[in-house]
């Protein structure tokens, strides 16, 4: 699944994390310091091991099992405090 192009188009997504299904509005998609490829974005269904829901998550992608959009488009995301340029990343491949 293309992770940039559901950013640009502001689809969301569906996945497996740790176990926990989540349902995510994507915002920003890109490398951590470490290389990481990682994805943050506003949880807004599903189950958090730390966080309720909705929250703001990072999420590495080599974690997420069935990644898939859900066919539902957002215009903005359900929790403010989301940030361009998002200081996580060290590369940003795309953002909201």
């Amino acid at each position: 699944m293309d992770l940039a192009l559901a950013i640009m188009n502001r689809e969301v997504i569906s996945f497996t994390y740790d176990g926990f299904p989540r349902t995510v509005q994507p915002a920003t998609y890109g490398r951590t310091g470490p290389g990481n490829v990682t994805l943050r974005g506003c949880q807004v269904g599903g189950t958090s091991r730390r966080n309720t829901v909705p929250c703001w998550e990072l999420y590495t992608v080599a974690k997420m099992v069935d990644l898939k959009t859900t066919g539902t488009v957002f215009e903005s995301f359900e929790l403010d405090g989301y940030t361009r340029g998002d200081s996580a990343f060290a590369v940003i491949e795309a953002e909201a």
